[in-house]
């Protein structure tokens, strides 16, 4: 049977397959701002501009802290919920598909409702990273030679480049993480945008921390949350569409019902090699976590804030939950979240 086009299901598949190609360059342009943060140990307190950057960049690590160490893998077990999901497309046949239909609806609820929750725990980190962007702007216009500079480089990048990832060009102003970031990009096909930034900026190292902050670190982050976003809508899809499957019954929905079926397992391939480059990410993503200072005041501030978003949880679904949304609740506490960046690459 051929394959209608401009489907719900097709569409959210191709919005899908295309998400999970940008959100590992989201994920790793907001760790490698982080590293960037700290490129140089420290800033001498001599001039107003240093006191400003180092209150802006410790202010920003301890909120960022919250989302490597919490947030992030909880939103790596989102990816391998996808994965999940389309193997069962891959490894059975239509008809064993078909009998095995209620036990996916009930993984693809649990899977959205953990999207959702993710999903609102990234909008919460974006408040305090926000009001860090409004300082950063602040701080950008105040260095006349660093903006004039940075809009140099857009522009003259916007005449070669045809690229959706304009948030990495602050990387070209930290000599070391340019280089680091170049072959991402170019893997991920933005080669101008590589070569752009391999070239690198003339600016004072300490002062990039502003353009950082302002221009990469808070957009790769937004990015990302669109892609979360996208993940939970479409699992909100093919939950309407399975149970519309299975409330009319064989015969009614049959047809439609293989439709699903093929389109699905045909774009399986194609995703599943999206997850896989997303944990592909994850190795450098540690690595510059490892390069990020650290202190035991980050480690309470990270444990509060989890604990208040488990009890948050907890209350909205109590002892009820069960399937994915329970696990996603027990990696909050126990050092759940930790174990996922290390089982993240099996």
């Amino acid at each position: 049977m051929a394959l209608s086009k401009g489907t719900n299901t097709e569409v959210q598949l191709s919005v899908l397959d295309e998400q999970l190609k940008n959100i590992p360059l989201c994920m790793r342009g907001f760790t490698l701002s982080m590293r960037a943060l700290y490129a140089e140990k420290s800033v001498g307190s001599g001039s107003e501009t240093a006191v400003k950057v180092n209150k802006l960049r410790d202010d920003t690590r301890q909120d960022a802290m919250v989302y490597v160490k919490g947030v992030l893998p909880l939103s790596i077990s989102l990816v391998r919920s996808i994965r999940d999901f389309f193997e069962y497309y891959e490894e059975l046949d239509l008809e064993e598909w078909a009998e095995s239909l209620p036990d996916i609806i009930e993984e693809v609820k649990g899977y959205k409702l953990c999207c959702i929750e993710v999903v609102k725990m990234h909008e919460k980190i974006m408040v305090p990273l926000k009001s860090r962007q409004d300082e950063a702007r602040v701080l950008v216009k105040s260095l006349t030679e660093l903006s004039a500079e940075y809009e140099r480089k857009r522009v003259e990048l916007e005449k070669s480049a045809s690229t959706k990832s304009w948030w990495a060009i602050g990387l070209a102003f930290v000599p070391g993480v340019n280089l680091i970031a170049s072959p991402i990009l170019a893997a991920g096909a933005e080669t101008d945008l590589s070569e752009s930034i391999a070239k690198g900026a003339q600016c004072k190292i300490y002062e990039s921390a502003a353009i950082v902050v302002d221009k990469t670190l808070i957009p790769a982050l937004s990015e990302f949350i669109d892609g979360l976003t996208a993940i939970a809508g479409f699992f909100s899809v093919m939950e309407q569409e399975m149970e519309s499957f299975q409330s009319k019954g064989d015969k009614a929905v049959g047809s439609k019902k293989e439709l699903h079926y093929k389109m699905v397992r045909n774009k399986a391939k194609s995703i599943g090699n999206n997850c896989q480059k997303f944990y592909a990410m994850i190795p450098g993503v540690r690595t510059d976590l490892l390069c990020i200072p650290n202190s035991g005041t980050d480690d309470n501030y990270v444990d509060r804030w989890l604990k208040k978003q488990q009890e948050e949880i907890q209350k909205k679904y109590g002892t009820a939950a069960k399937g994915p949304i329970r696990a996603f609740m027990s990696y909050l506490t126990g050092g759940g979240a930790k174990q996922l960046m290390l089982e993240s690459q099996k």
